[in-house]
């Protein structure tokens, strides 16, 4: 009978545990909120203007004081906004064509002015050398940092601060 009433606790406190797991936003291990939603649409946008090389529209997702580093703590191969316009005419005068596939890990609210995202990617992109056009691939993981902003009728919008 003891065995039974054990047994009974352990099922009974693995399907507690499933009834309190937050719904997930489908193809994603993000909690489905408005917000996050909100942030994965943000980062649709970002797709598409990478998508089709315009630097314009992802300059106009960035916030003035978008800053690089890079991910280390050399100065030299840091950058701002105006440093990325620069790299993204250069990177898209020779891409002929690109695909970009995101794929959300991670959402966290480091405080109320920054948002870090994490999500791996794949591109594809044909790019122009000079012995020839070429297709490269890469897939690899990255952090975004996003800052909230109001936006118009109260809906949460977003300015990317570093991470492209």
């Amino acid at each position: 009978m003891r065995t039974l009433s054990m047994l009974a606790l352990v099922v009974f406190t693995l399907l507690a545990g499933q009834a309190c797991k937050p719904d997930l936003i489908p193809g994603t291990e993000v909690e489905d909120t408005a917000d996050n939603r909100a942030i994965l649409t943000f980062l649709t946008r970002y797709q598409a203007a990478m998508q089709a090389k315009n630097g314009n529209d992802i300059l106009e997702l960035c916030a003035a004081d978008y800053y690089e580093r890079n991910g280390n703590d050399d100065p030299k191969d840091d950058y701002n906004r105006d440093g990325l316009k620069v790299k993204l005419e250069d990177h898209f005068s020779r891409t002929k064509e690109l695909i970009l596939e995101l794929y959300v890990q991670k959402v966290e609210q480091n405080s109320e002015r920054y948002i870090g995202v994490t999500y791996r990617y794949n591109t594809r992109a044909l790019v122009s050398f000079p012995a020839g056009d070429k297709w490269i691939t890469a897939t690899e993981v990255n952090k975004i940092i996003l800052r909230p902003i109001d936006g118009d009728k109260n809906e949460l919008h977003f300015r990317i601060m570093s991470g492209l």
